[in-house]
């Protein structure tokens, strides 16, 4: 009962979730194409593995299951997204941070496996590139000056992205078409049960008067 009661509230305001739809979904795509910065990602991937210049080979399948801890692989994972690295990559470009204060960097261990995943999302892909290369060769650089029993290097370097990863018109419009959608129905049935209680109270008002 309950349900064929809203039932019949959507379908004499209709109206009101169409509007409520369309107006989230203009909104969505004027933002997206008119206010919305776009935002490219660039991603550097790095191998970790035993350095066989420096190790005995009676010592390489050692090193291999050392590796299999996870710590070493961590721990240059931090020093590849360490603030001091960082700052030192922007000091050999002879830039000052602030310039790239945009760019955020983070870093992703991959699961069952040696490599490094490290992005720079800002809203150049040339410049998010470029970072992740210059960064990931002065982590290089840094590593080998304190391990060398473990080595560290590009596998994959970055390039520049072609197509934002935000925003996605279609995809935030069809997000929009939901919400304007809820939010159409919410208004209909507040407007639905306000006029019944308005409704409601006028009648009252009128029987007062009569009596």
């Amino acid at each position: 009962m309950e349900l064929r009661f809203y039932l019949r509230i959507l379908q004499r305001s209709w109206w009101v979730i169409a509007i409520s739809a369309l107006l989230a979904v203009n909104i969505s795509l004027i933002n997206s194409y008119y206010f919305a910065m776009p935002m490219y990602e660039s991603v550097a991937r790095f191998v970790v593995s035993p350095n066989a210049k420096n190790i005995e080979s009676r010592e390489l399948v050692n090193s291999l299951e050392a590796l299999d801890k996870r710590s070493i692989i961590s721990t240059y994972a931090e020093i590849l997204n360490s603030r001091d690295v960082i700052n030192g990559t922007f000091q050999l470009l002879m830039a000052d941070p602030e310039k790239f204060s945009a760019y955020k960097t983070s870093v992703t261990v991959l699961p069952d496996a040696n490599i490094i995943r490290f992005s720079v999302k800002g809203p150049d892909p040339n410049v998010t590139a470029m970072l992740a290369n210059s960064i990931g060769q002065y982590a290089i650089n840094f590593v080998r000056k304190l391990y060398i029993i473990y080595d560290i290097d590009f596998l994959d370097k970055a390039v520049a992205a072609k197509e934002p990863y935000q925003p996605q018109p279609l995809q935030d419009a069809g997000l929009a078409l939901i919400v304007g959608l809820g939010l159409g129905v919410g208004i209909a049935i507040f407007r639905d049960q306000l006029s019944s209680s308005l409704d409601s109270l006028g009648q009252r008002r009128m029987v007062d008067s009569e009596s």
